[in-house]
């Protein structure tokens, strides 16, 4: 929090009460619980004033190298300049017209360095006015130290605004990484210098001098050497190419979102479990707990909490909110705040349209990103009379296969045995592994799941699935279903076949068939159609050569069952919604 300014601070901009008056609003306006009228939202006037500070150091970078190439004309006297010759006045301004794109993100790290940026270029300023008052003329001597001043007033004055970190961790790495790179520029340029002979400069490069030249690439003495041939003029390219490549890494990595380190999460995981026990909200539920790949955060009342992944600096949470509904408008408020105070994006994946106006309240978009089938049991004992179910229950039991299910623990032998049927279902066309929100082949992760396993005439497994645990006490969820390349064809169906009616026979109602992706994006809720709604429409018709979409939904629709719409919300935007996919893509990635 900002202290009230002294009498001393008011004399610096003049006595009077009208001075004091307007410097003491500014001074209110810039206090950071002035700030936020919202714990995760800022207010308009917090808004127009970062983008005035941001933009007003944008522009002072366009000024410096606006002046340095007006002061580069009249010293050569408009004859033809050297484009690639970079000097620090011009590295300044372009670095703070890269400070101004990050204050508009707020980030903290942006601000402390054009601070201390302006506060050196002010002292240079100051010196170059005094001790080269020729090139600034009696005016610009004093206009430009001015200019600066105001500069580190108005970014000191602002400091409550600027609140988004940066991960320290990867700048530590960068610096290393940098480090290295400078050293190898170093050793390249006293190679080069020294073996470039006297026709590339016109004159006998000693080691020192080798030396002081590599370090001095951005011309901070004025004994800097001029290449008289093609060969020289590539080596001192090559040469600043490779400094302003390690500089830029470590600038650029000063600034990257916080990236988050997995730690153990067991209690949280434990909390999570509980919660989801009391109060059971979706039958992807389990997929809050599996895989371990998710940190948690509850609200302040530890009733309600979400399941989140970060990657490439967007937030993906798994699936909707938990715990206790009263708490989601608080919740969501929260891990907004975190998100913004660690400069990730928000995103929520394969939500319900439960929660619609729960996410667009609060500043989010909800698109459509396909259906998840759910079957009623009871419904389909009906249908499973039909002709197509019951000649594939026939022709299977000619052959003498069968199904049965198999409680956990399961012993190695089994698992082994799954494990070549996975390898096997893995290497054809299109099969992966995914996380994330999906499982994947892992012993520990079976071992918490029925199995239904198909059995050939030899009683050899051939294919299985693995019932995932549900918090719903009528309803039942499976993820992997995998058939070796030698069971027949339909073995899938017989195989759901026989988990279907394990399913009835237990006293289940329903079973969550799985999403199907893009399914029902050409027929959206709305009469909107933005661009990615078509988008979406014409991977869905024309994507089947990389993954079986219509195959998918025709595999599921012959079951019959209710199709439920499945949504990303994020904050508005197709930017947003492409970082979104390609973190999630990441993601899923199982390492």
């Amino acid at each position: 929090m900002f202290k009230r300014p002294t009498r001393c601070w008011c004399l610096l901009y003049g006595y009077g009460s009208g001075v004091r008056k307007s410097y003491n609003t500014i001074l209110q306006l810039c206090k950071p619980r002035m700030l936020y009228n919202k714990p995760m939202q800022a207010s308009r006037s917090t808004l127009l004033l970062t983008r005035l500070v941001a933009y007003t150091v944008l522009a002072y970078g366009v000024a410096i190298i606006a002046d340095v190439l007006l002061r580069q004309l009249r010293v050569h006297h408009g004859h033809k300049l050297d484009l690639l010759l970079i000097t620090v006045p011009q590295i300044t301004g372009l670095g703070f017209m890269y400070l101004g794109t990050l204050l508009l993100r707020r980030k903290y790290n942006a601000w402390l360095v054009a601070l201390g940026l302006a506060g050196a270029s002010f002292v240079l300023d100051v010196w170059h006015g005094a001790v080269q008052s020729h090139i600034y003329g009696d005016t610009g001597k004093f206009v430009r130290p001015l200019i600066t001043l105001l500069l580190i007033l108005v970014l000191w004055l602002t400091r409550g605004a600027f609140r988004v970190k940066s991960d320290v961790r990867t700048f530590t790495q960068a610096l290393w990484v940098s480090a290295l790179v400078f050293i190898v520029a170093f050793l390249y340029g006293m190679g080069g210098f020294t073996l470039l002979d006297e026709r590339d400069f016109h004159h006998e490069i000693s080691p020192i001098t080798a030396a002081h030249q590599t370090i001095d690439q951005f011309g901070l003495t004025d004994d800097h050497p001029v290449a008289y041939t093609r060969r020289a003029r590539l080596f001192l390219d090559s040469l600043s190419v490779i400094s302003i490549s390690a500089v830029g890494y470590a600038a650029i990595s000063f600034f990257e979102p916080i990236r988050v380190r997995l730690t153990s999460q067991t209690v949280q995981r434990a909390k999570t479990s509980r919660l989801l026990d009391t109060y059971p909200s979706d039958l992807d539920d389990y997929f809050k707990l599996w895989p371990h790949d998710k940190l948690y955060y509850f609200d302040a009342t530890g009733e309600a909490g979400l399941a989140y992944h970060v990657t490439r600096g967007v937030a993906l949470v798994a699936g909707n909110p938990f715990g206790n509904p009263i708490h989601f408008v608080s919740l969501l408020r929260q891990f907004m705040e975190l998100c913004f105070v660690n400069d990730w994006l928000p995103s929520f994946i394969h939500v319900s349209g439960q929660h619609r106006e729960l996410y667009e309240t609060q500043g989010f978009r909800l698109q459509k990103i396909g259906e998840e089938a759910v079957l009623d049991l009871m419904a389909f004992e009906t249908a499973r009379r039909d002709k197509y179910f019951r000649q594939i229950g026939n022709r299977f039991t000619k052959l003498g296969y069968s199904v049965e299910v198999m409680q956990p623990p399961h012993d190695t032998a089994l698992l082994a045995r799954l494990q070549e049927v996975s390898d096997e279902w893995l290497t054809r066309p299109g099969r992966e592994e995914r996380g994330f929100m999906l499982g994947y082949f892992d012993e520990a992760y079976l071992q918490q799941c029925p199995l239904v396993l198909l059995r050939g005439a030899d009683k050899r497994i051939q294919g299985f699935i693995n019932l995932v645990p549900t918090f719903e006490v009528h309803a039942a969820n499976y993820d992997l279903l995998r058939c070796s390349g030698d069971a027949p064809g339909n073995a899938n169906d017989f195989l759901m076949l026989g988990a279907i009616g394990y399913l009835h026979g237990s006293g289940l109602q329903t079973l969550n068939l799985g999403l199907c992706p893009l399914s029902g994006v050409d027929a959206p809720d709305s009469d909107e159609k933005t661009i990615i709604d078509q988008a979406l429409r014409f991977v869905y018709a024309n994507g089947d050569r990389l993954y079986s979409f219509s195959g998918l939904k025709r595999f599921k629709a012959k079951y019959q069952p209710e199709w439920r719409p499945r949504y990303v919300a994020y904050p508005g935007g197709v930017r947003n919604f492409t970082r979104v996919l390609t973190a999630l893509n990441r993601a899923m990635r199982v390492k």
